[in-house]
This record gives C-alpha cells, structure tokens and sequence, in this order.
C-alpha cells in the first residue's frame, strides 16, 4: 500500500531529526500521535521504517533510502509553496517585451519608470528590434507582449490599441515651410521627402495619404527610424513624416513639427499571444502603460 504525502513526511521527519519529539516539534503534533502515526505507516508500508536501538529509534535501510528521495520531494514542495507565495505577490515577478525602437525610446522609460514607482521588485526586460520580429517574438510566446505602431496584420497575435496620434512632418526651423501651419502631400512634393517604405506602417499611411492625394510619392532618403528621419530634417537634408511619438523623448528648437493634412492616424498596439493567457505582471503594466500615454497626450507632448 502506498503512504500519503502527511505519512512521508512523518517517516522524512523522525529519519532526519533523529527522534520522535524533535519531529513532534517540528511538525507541530505530540509525541503519542506521531509514534502513532509510524506504526500506521509502517503497516501501510508492509514492511518495518525504524528499529529501536539503544531507546532510540533508527531508520532501516529501506527507509534511509526513501529519505534521500523524499529530500527531493520535500525541496520541490517548499519550492512551489515559495512560488505559490510569490505568484500571489503582485509586487514581484518579470514582464519581457520587445519594441520597435520609436517607442523603447519614447514611450517605455516614462511608463516603465512610474510602473516602478509602486513595483519596483518587477524585473522588466526590453528586447528593440523591428516590427517583424516584434510580432514573431509575440507569436513564438518569447516574450510577454509587444509594442508597435499599425497598420499592422499579425495572424497570430492579438493587437490591443494603446493610443492613437496623428502623423507630423518634420523640417529644419529655417525651411521654407516651418512657418506654416500644416502641410498636405502637394505642399511636400517640391521637397526632398524622407519617408519610409511601405513595407513599414508608417510609410503604408503616408503612401496611402500621397495616393489619395493624387501625389507621387518621391522618396529621396529612405530610412526605417523615426529617430534618423528627424535626424536628417534637422540637418536640413528634407521634409519628414513621421509618428509623433517620436517627440516625447525629444525637444529640439532647431526642428519645427506641423500637422500634416489629411490627418493621419496611427495607433501605438499592444500585441500580445492568441493562445497563452497573460501574467499579472504583464496585465498591470498594460493597465499602467495606458494610464501613462494618456497622460502624455493630455500634457501635449504628442
């Protein structure tokens, strides 16, 4: 017959302690239930646990055996009884994302650094790469979730709507268009556009923005940062259109930002797996991170 888990820890207890009272201590029981208790096991065993020796009781080999096994199961119980407590804790645990660049740059500091105002033990992770491999990352479960700007189509992944800004362009303060208010495809078109490909969501929504405008699209610097394409309008090299969120991070009196007609929308996604469910770590710093870009966009800073 086998021995319940209460049962191995009885004979575990008296094996390792060396005597029925000190296992009655340790176990919280008296001495008369725990002698009762290992002739119970010892019956249920079919065979004998200990043997008297000197008035003391000594484990058989047999039961010496058990206990290097029952040393294992006993760590691995204390283990998930840690981790039990731990999962309980929501001031603990790890959170892995991977981002595109313009919003690990832009828009995580801010939220990670009030996150962590109220969770500092959450170890967080941040893996920047681009918007292919944020998606591929989401779907093989390598991370929690992951953060990019639509149009996006991830098969396999679920896009959770963040916040939602408008496309800008972006020139040199000097430019002959810094004084204006806005500026439409037609007004770029003279310029020297630095864009995207439309492979990327922004350059699809300013492809799709040129088009419906009956404009050609003239790429003369193809880039794949927002944080290049700024780079390159402040050198003066052209007209930028790019997501705002880029300007959260960055305040620059040698750039000039204007609204860019038609009015763009671009969404900054949560993506996160289909099939396994999301931690609590995960779900609290979503929660936080939209608490956050809200109250960037409420400051203006986007």
């Amino acid at each position: 017959m086998s021995l319940s888990l209460r049962q191995l820890q009885i004979v575990y207890m008296v094996a390792t302690s060396g005597s029925v009272t000190a296992a009655a201590e340790a176990l919280g029981v008296s001495q008369p239930a725990v002698s009762m208790l290992l002739r119970d096991c010892s019956r249920d065993a079919g065979f004998p646990l200990f043997v008297r020796r000197q008035g003391r009781l000594q484990p058989t080999a047999e039961t010496r055996t058990l206990a290097t096994d029952l040393e294992r199961v006993f760590d691995g119980v204390d283990r998930i009884g840690r981790l039990i407590d731990d999962m309980g804790d929501t001031t603990i645990g790890s959170i892995n994302i991977a981002a595109t660049a313009v919003l690990a740059d832009n828009i995580l500091p801010t939220a990670i650094a009030q996150f962590q105002q109220s969770r500092p033990r959450i170890q967080i992770s941040i893996n920047t790469t681009d918007t292919p491999r944020v998606i591929a990352s989401v779907v093989r479960e390598e991370v929690d979730l992951g953060l990019a700007l639509s149009p996006l189509i991830p098969h396999d992944a679920r896009a959770i709507d963040l916040i939602a800004a408008d496309l800008i362009a972006v020139v040199h303060s000097s430019h002959e268009l810094a004084q204006r208010d806005f500026v439409g495809p037609q007004d770029i078109l003279p310029y020297r556009l630095i864009s995207f490909s439309r492979a990327q969501p922004i350059g699809a929504l300013v492809e799709k923005a040129f088009r419906e405008a009956k404009t050609p699209r003239r790429i003369a610097i193809k880039v794949n940062q927002s944080s290049v394409a700024c780079a390159l309008a402040r050198a003066g090299a052209g007209v930028a259109v790019i997501d705002p969120f880029w300007l959260v991070g960055t305040r620059d009196s040698a750039i000039t930002c204007l609204k860019f007609h038609p009015k763009t929308p671009i969404n900054a996604q949560v993506l996160v797996s289909k099939n396994a469910p999301l931690s609590r770590p995960a779900r609290m710093f979503i929660a936080s991170m939209r608490r956050t870009v809200r109250d960037l966009q409420r400051q203006g800073l986007f």
